[in-house]
């Protein structure tokens, strides 16, 4: 209701818009994602754990909280590689709402990361779900196919996206050297 007050006009795109404070949001959730995976793998090469009865309890520090798994070796790498992940998909998201605050939304940096953000979803994304499930994990059905779809549908988006940005970048360009 606020953003359709004339009172409080907030911009989406552009400096000083919504854009902006969304590219520090997921700066922070890709910043927080890679130090909580840091801090897990370096908690599991120092030994800072205790196991019982085949399972992990790790203390987090800051907030007193306890995280537990299965202590196995394809549990952690799990772990490892969904945070891991996690913060690249944040971080690449960043990139597109930091590219998306400039004056100019029809930018070549907007254009790279929503070609970059495509790849990670299209290929990337469904890789490593085959490689956890089967290799990995050795299930043998598609359990959790629900992210899968997401990241497909992720990248179908971000794909179309990508070449509206680009056509729009090229006629931007074009109407800019007939000035």
């Amino acid at each position: 209701m606020l953003l359709l007050n004339n009172n409080y006009n907030m911009k989406l795109l552009g400096p000083n818009s919504l854009a902006q404070y969304i590219y520090y949001l997921f700066r922070l959730i890709s910043l927080g994602l890679l130090l909580f995976v840091l801090f897990i793998d370096l908690s599991f090469i120092i030994g800072n754990f205790e196991v019982v009865n085949d399972r992990y309890f790790m203390s987090i520090p800051p907030f007193g909280n306890q995280i537990t798994g299965d202590y196995k070796f394809n549990v952690i790498l799990t772990i490892s590689i969904g945070l891991f992940f996690g913060a690249i998909f944040f971080y690449v998201l960043s990139n597109i709402f930091k590219a998306l605050r400039e004056k100019v939304i029809f930018n070549k940096k907007a254009v790279i990361n929503l070609k970059i953000f495509t790849i990670l979803n299209l290929l990337v994304g469904p890789i490593l779900y085959f490689l956890v499930h089967f290799p990995i994990m050795k299930k043998t059905d598609f359990g959790d196919v629900h992210n899968l779809i997401l990241h497909l549908i992720f990248g179908m988006i971000a794909l179309f996206l990508f070449h509206i940005f680009k056509r729009a970048l090229y006629v931007q360009s074009e109407n800019d050297l007939t000035i």
